[in-house]
């Protein structure tokens, strides 16, 4: 009950980040360790998780968290390990082009 508690804070609270006006995050991509390959995508690697049907990736590397637009490529990685290349909608919002399972 505690664990769903907290989830659906979390979710609110990156749902906030989400809808963020980009000046309040011009600093943010300075110290993001993942890559970009110049065209607007971005490279990460973290672990899908699901609250009350919003899928996130948790970054591996950092405490940084995505909310997934594209929810129909991403239900099977669940709780999975992955490797994603999107676009970012906003500095917490992030639109999956490729998704690989890592191991």
């Amino acid at each position: 009950m505690r664990r769903e508690r907290d989830y659906r804070h979390l979710a609110s609270a990156l749902l906030q980040l989400a809808t963020a006006p980009p000046w309040m995050a011009e600093n943010w991509a300075e110290g993001c360790p993942n890559t970009s390959d110049g065209e607007g995508l971005r490279v990460v690697v973290g672990t899908i998780v699901d609250c009350n049907q919003m899928f996130f990736l948790t970054e591996e590397s950092s405490p940084h968290a995505y909310i997934l637009t594209n929810i129909a490529r991403v239900k099977t990685f669940l709780g999975r390990k992955v490797r994603i290349t999107g676009a970012l909608q906003s500095p917490h919002a992030l639109t999956v082009e490729t998704i690989d399972e890592l191991h």
